[in-house]
């Protein structure tokens, strides 16, 4: 029994390098997730501000009467 055995350690995996059309896809995966993430929180924002600029509208326009 080795000390690995023991630890109960797993002896790792060699991963062998991805050619440069996958990593190309690979890149253009990550950017495809950036982007949807980035285009999310954009949309969140603008619901956000359009929210706080009807509350800001409903209130002034309360105060006036």
């Amino acid at each position: 029994m080795t000390i690995d055995e023991i630890k109960g350690v797993k002896p790792t995996k060699l991963i062998s390098p991805m050619t440069p059309a996958k990593t190309r896809i690979d890149s253009l995966k990550r950017s495809k997730d950036a982007a949807t993430k980035n285009l999310k929180a954009e949309r969140d924002r603008q619901k956000l501000a359009k929210a706080q600029q009807t509350i800001a509208n409903v209130t002034t326009s309360l105060t006036k009467n």
